[in-house]
């Protein structure tokens, strides 16, 4: 009898510090460790966004604040992206954007590719269930942006992504970001993180493939294509089964963005970096990830092998991989906010 009225006794208790639920069509939202954290899947509160807004001072610290207040939870996994252009430099450069939580993942197709590749909406999807913000342009002369594919150039898509993630921070209220870079979208992210460091946070390199035209095409096109890129201001020209389209200001601009013709340690990036590198890329060669690796200046360099992987790595099990990438790279800076704020002084 003791023991059974002090089982009673206990749960009298427990239910009298219980807290009381919460309001009809309304989250509970509760403070928990970030592994602790539910998923998506399982609740409109997962993640990073259940995170924020249990408590905007736990854990990763500076961070910009949310655009989703508690009472629009459950319409975070919901919400749609937004379509529109930013003038620069004389052209109209189409966007779509994402609203949500930062860093905003900005994603820079591949050659020749638009913003609406598989890769592209993974990621977008991704962020969607997971509250964070995204952002994808079409580059200049390519997709439904304005302006002639002759006149493109890596100089030219790198100064307009610095543009745009100005415009994030002035527009949007977004002023970090993590950048996944497909093929020459890669060779573009690494310029950008040199000349944006302080708002680019993290890289995600996608079959990276800086320097293509000075290392892996020109060398291996025949005379007859060279003179026609050379004469005419472009060509088109077979490369790993596909077809792609190479113009003469793409070729002279790259003899002067090359980046691993400069030794170790000699790209100036000091962020986490995430490389991703099929072992069956028909396109280039899997060792070029290491050639980068050792380029990169900052120590926080991971590569990741798929064997056969191809160079698009749009399969589930890849788009799983980019993902993984970004969440580490949150897990990174994380534990470096954490580690900063406790050696603040108070």
């Amino acid at each position: 009898e003791m023991r059974i009225l002090a089982f009673l006794t206990l749960l009298h208790a427990c239910a009298a510090f219980s807290p009381s639920p919460a309001p009809f069509g309304r989250s509970a939202v509760s403070l928990r460790p970030a592994s602790a954290a539910q998923s998506p899947r399982s609740s409109p509160t997962g993640g990073l966004l259940g995170l924020r807004l249990a408590d905007a001072g736990y854990g990763w610290t500076n961070r910009p604040p949310t655009s989703i207040s508690s009472d629009n939870v459950r319409e975070a996994a919901t919400r749609v992206s937004v379509s529109g252009s930013v003038s620069i430099q004389g052209a109209e450069i189409k966007y779509d954007y994402l609203p949500g939580d930062g860093p905003t993942i900005m994603y820079l197709p591949a050659l020749n590719r638009t913003r609406h590749g598989g890769v592209a909406n993974s990621l977008k999807t991704w962020c969607r269930g997971n509250g964070r913000s995204f952002f994808v342009a079409d580059y200049f002369g390519v997709g439904q942006s304005e302006g002639d594919y002759k006149d493109a150039s890596i100089s030219r898509w790198n100064d307009d992504t610095c543009t745009l993630i100005e415009w994030l921070g002035k527009e949007h209220g977004q002023t970090e970001v993590v950048i996944v870079g497909a093929g020459v979208g890669g060779w573009v992210m690494l310029h950008t993180a040199q000349k944006m460091a302080a708002s680019v946070v993290g890289l995600v390199g996608v079959a990276a493939d800086p320097d293509f035209t000075e290392d892996l095409v020109m060398p291996n096109l025949s005379e007859e294509v060279k003179k026609k890129i050379m004469n005419e201001g472009s060509s088109d020209f077979e490369w790993g089964g596909k077809t792609y389209t190479l113009t003469k200001t793409m070729v002279e601009d790259g003899k002067a963005m090359t980046l691993l013709d400069k030794g170790e340690n000699s790209i100036d990036v000091d962020i986490p970096v995430h490389l991703i590198q099929g072992l069956g890329d028909e396109e280039i060669p899997p060792e070029k990830a290491l050639r980068l690796s050792e380029c990169i200046k900052g120590e926080e360099v991971v590569i990741t092998y798929v064997k056969h992987g191809s160079h698009e790595l749009e399969s589930d099990a890849d788009f799983k991989r980019i993902h993984t990438a970004i969440a580490e790279i949150d897990r990174f800076l994380g534990k470096l906010s954490w580690s900063r704020s406790i050696r603040a002084p108070v």
